[in-house]
């Protein structure tokens, strides 16, 4: 779950965009089956946006963080 994390706390906004270098296609894999992100593209063209189930637990997490540095 934390590589899914990672990879959805990497992602800017709502819109079609490559995943970090760092991020495996089995992580991607699992956030999109976990319904978090969705996934277009071939091998080396991947693109990834988040659902709206995949930003919600963003923003949240932000919040949480956020709590905690308070």
């Amino acid at each position: 779950m934390i590589k899914i994390l990672a990879l959805l706390h990497s992602a800017v906004g709502r819109d079609w965009q490559t995943p970090p270098k760092e991020m495996g296609l089995k992580t991607l894999y699992e956030a999109e089956q976990q319904g978090f992100v969705e996934i277009r593209g071939e091998f080396q063209k991947r693109q990834f946006r988040l659902t709206p189930m995949g930003f919600q637990t963003v923003e949240r997490d932000r919040r949480r963080l956020e709590a905690r540095k308070s």
